[in-house]
């Protein structure tokens, strides 16, 4: 595949992350110039945008049913509440957390969660209750030897799950990885670590996914390997391995509903890989360093206020999508059909 289906050309400088919300009705960007764009999934065109959301480039961004969590470099962590009509929507700032951002290491979310690190200490982490407005620390520090002797080590990615039980995955620079359990309390959090490995990578970690309900942990780094894990069950064991053309990716995501693992590559490409790590196919059609990838939801519902019948048949009749973000300002939409044919060539 060399054209998508869509462009979008709202940004003027790098684009570092997208982000689908609310049933995938919008898509959410940010650039290094710390502008977010709201997008109509429906329209394909901007819903609402704000300039200067951080004053430093946008790292990360996350959302709850209607908050949008952003992570700037301004070493800010910003919920925006949207309000979204049909064809305008706002964006009111609710809150702002500290957050430590000069490491690059992106806040992780899930359920009313968010976690990061204390703003000047990366030893140490918060927890931070999005409905009790509640924010507890805790301590991630990890000590590893080196020719120099023992020194600390830096977390590099954050992954947070909720299920029947809270855990966070933390990549470090030394290329370990810890399983930790989260226990919170009413003014506390206890953590019990489940798991440490050694990753395969050479280069520095720059991110992890998981898919929860295999247990299945996914990582790329700087250099050209792409692994997976056995969690808790297999603590934390690589299991398997895949090797990219070149090296470098910004971002891992596994989308285990359509049983594909999709790594953005500094090569300019989206490496495609089933979830056993299969190589599906390369997607190449930016001219820069791949930053984020995301993919819509498949469960359509229908749009909420909108009567219009034409609307909602169109709604209903989108397809699946891949977006994804380049330093080159633009972000792509890929219908996943394209891509399904290709996976269906590998099973074959």
């Amino acid at each position: 595949m060399s054209q998508p289906d869509f462009v979008f050309r709202g940004h003027q400088s790098a684009v570092n992350c997208v982000h689908f919300m609310c049933d995938s009705r919008f898509l959410v960007s940010g650039d290094q110039d710390g502008k977010l764009i709201i997008w109509n999934m429906l329209l394909k065109r901007q819903l609402t945008s704000i300039t200067t959301a951080h004053s430093g480039a946008i790292l990360a961004i996350s959302s709850t049913e209607t908050t949008i969590i952003t992570q700037g470099r301004d070493n800010k962590l910003c919920l925006w509440l949207l309000e979204a009509q049909e064809f305008s929507g706002t964006l009111k700032l609710q809150c702002t957390l500290d957050i430590e951002s000069m490491n690059f290491c992106k806040f992780s979310s899930a359920s009313k969660w968010i976690v990061g690190l204390v703003a000047g200490d990366t030893a140490n982490a918060f927890i931070y209750d999005v409905e009790q407005d509640k924010r507890l620390t805790f301590s991630i520090e990890r000590n590893s030897f080196t020719r120099m002797g023992n020194r600390q080590d830096t977390p590099m990615c954050l992954l947070l799950s909720c299920t029947d039980k809270l855990e966070l995955l933390v990549g470090y620079e030394s290329n370990t990885l810890q399983g930790i359990e989260l226990f919170v309390q009413e003014d506390t959090v206890d953590s019990c670590i489940k798991y440490t490995v050694d990753l395969p990578h050479k280069e520095p970690l720059m991110s992890i996914d998981m898919d929860i309900q295999k247990q299945l942990i996914y990582t790329c780094a700087a250099d050209n390997n792409v692994s997976c894990l056995a969690a808790e069950s297999g603590n934390g064991k690589v299991i398997r391995t895949a090797q990219l053309s070149h090296s470098g990716s910004s971002h891992i995501r596994c989308f285990a509903s359509a049983n594909v693992v999709a790594v953005a590559g500094w090569d300019y490409a989206l490496h495609l890989f089933t979830c056993d790590l299969n190589p599906i196919q390369d997607v190449c059609f930016h001219r820069a360093a791949l930053t984020c990838v995301d993919m819509s939801s498949n469960c359509k519902q229908p749009l909420p206020g909108i009567d219009n019948e034409l609307a909602q048949q169109r709604w209903m009749s989108q397809p699946q999508w891949i977006a994804i973000a380049s330093r080159d300002s633009r972000i792509s939409l890929w219908n996943t059909n394209r891509i399904n044919q290709a996976h269906d060539s590998v099973g074959a």
